[in-house]
């Protein structure tokens, strides 16, 4: 009976996780003051580790044992010290970024998002037919970013300054979805979203032999007409079917089929336009696009870019809503071959929820042991083990302190959750160590 277990668990998992700090005691153990030497069955298997070869931890029911009689000291880890974290990406110009795409296995382990160096987070809507990006994004606006070298970004979220210091690593930083207005542009974002709004059409193909096309200022328009520059086709009826967008001047965002066009006079006969173009008119006129669908509507598209014949890039007029699945054809424009595929955004809309959109899954814990922490943790030694351990005792009953020495622990009590073995770190009266654990669900 083939299964999977889906990101929508793992998240989940983590969630509850992170919950559990406020219901439960957690604890860093810190522990092993000798080094590492020697066989020891029951916590690894290598024959030969060494404070420069440390060795892998194994489970074992005897292990916690062996943890509980290394103890060095404990502290309690606060729930604000705990967050979801995403694997980070640097922006970096030249380099191919994955785009999103619905259709894929495991959506959230691609790397299809990257922050920048002034911690804005994107998602890659498009990468432009695999090109390199070229041009930071920058905006924290609300709607899909079109950037210089044709990538499309949605800005997601900004890393707070707070959480920089405590979550940002080489390796990951912070991601949290907010449930409530905390004045940042991300709230802006997550209310913004539209659930199953069409915010892009893939071009997966460009086909060829699109040539029938034309831009220009139009030389005037009526009420159901638009009449074309000098320059567009004299051949009756080429038109036909096709797009006509206004692009800037009067009547600008409008855009029509046309239904008839006469090559000898240029004019193009569309419906009824809600203002009239005239001689400021400039014009976009593409092959047309039909969006089809069993679930969402509304959503309108236009070709916004032709080159050598190659459709290379579709713009949304509307993004609609509700759309779960669609398909895109074109007509129009004299060449054949373009494939489309409607891009269906994630539950409730592209940024709505930047920790289950962008993979949530792991969860990361930061403790910052100062000093002796009150006289609780030894100094002038090494440790070479990291524990986190759930619900210990102390004197009989759970331990509730914010610290303990080695021996304030009752022996073999509360579960060990989670064991990274490290290379020693020494500890001194006036140094502090930032601990880091990260735990993949």
């Amino acid at each position: 009976m083939p299964a999977i277990i889906t990101n929508a668990f793992r998240t989940y998992n983590a969630d509850n996780f992170i919950s559990s700090f406020s219901t439960n005691n957690m604890y860093l153990m810190i522990g092993k003051a000798d080094s590492w030497s020697g066989a020891d069955l029951g916590q690894y298997t290598e024959g030969s580790p060494s404070d420069t070869s440390i060795p892998t931890p194994i489970d074992t029911t005897v292990a916690p044992f062996i943890h509980h009689d290394d103890n060095i000291a404990a502290k309690l880890i606060n729930g604000s010290d705990v967050s979801h974290v995403i694997k980070r990406t640097d922006w970096t110009s030249g380099t191919v970024y994955t785009e999103y795409n619905h259709l894929q296995d495991d959506q959230i382990d691609q790397t299809f998002f990257v922050m920048t160096d002034q911690y804005n987070v994107y998602k890659c809507i498009s990468n432009y037919g695999g090109a390199a990006s070229t041009e930071k994004p920058t905006s924290q606006s609300a709607g899909i970013i079109d950037t210089p070298d044709n990538y499309r970004w949605k800005f997601m979220y900004e890393v707070q300054q707070a959480d920089v210091l405590k979550y940002v690593t080489t390796d990951w930083i912070p991601v949290k979805y907010l449930t409530s207005d905390d004045g940042t542009a991300q709230w802006t974002v997550q209310q913004a979203a539209v659930d199953g709004a069409l915010e892009h059409i893939d071009v997966t193909a460009g086909g060829t032999g699109y040539t029938n096309t034309d831009t220009g200022t139009a030389q005037g328009g009526g009420a159901t007409s638009i009449t074309l520059a000098s320059t567009a086709s004299p051949t009756n009826d080429i038109y036909n079917s096709m797009t006509v967008y206004i692009s800037s001047g009067t009547g600008s965002g409008q855009i029509k089929v046309i239904t008839d066009y006469v090559g000898s006079t240029k004019v193009a006969t569309v419906s009824a336009w809600t203002t009239n173009p005239d001689s400021t008119s400039v014009y976009e006129v593409m092959p047309a696009i039909a969006i089809t669908s069993t679930g969402g509507s509304n959503a309108t598209a236009r070709v916004s870019s032709v080159i050598g014949g190659i459709i290379k890039r579709v713009s949304m007029t509307n993004v609609g809503t509700l759309y779960r699945a669609a398909a895109a054809t074109i007509t129009g424009g004299g060449g054949a071959g373009c494939i489309l595929e409607p891009r269906i955004g994630p539950k409730n809309g592209h940024g709505k929820n930047p920790k289950t959109e962008l993979g949530g899954a792991y969860v990361m814990m930061n403790i910052r042991l100062v000093g002796t922490e009150g006289g609780n943790f030894q100094v002038g030694d090494d440790f070479r083990k990291v524990i986190l351990i759930a619900n210990p005792n102390a004197g009989g009953a759970l331990a509730t302190a914010a610290t303990y020495t080695g021996t304030g622990l009752d022996d073999d009590s509360g579960e060990q959750i989670y064991v990274e073995y490290r290379a020693p770190i020494n500890r001194a009266s006036d140094q502090t160590e930032d601990v880091k654990l990260v735990v993949e669900f």
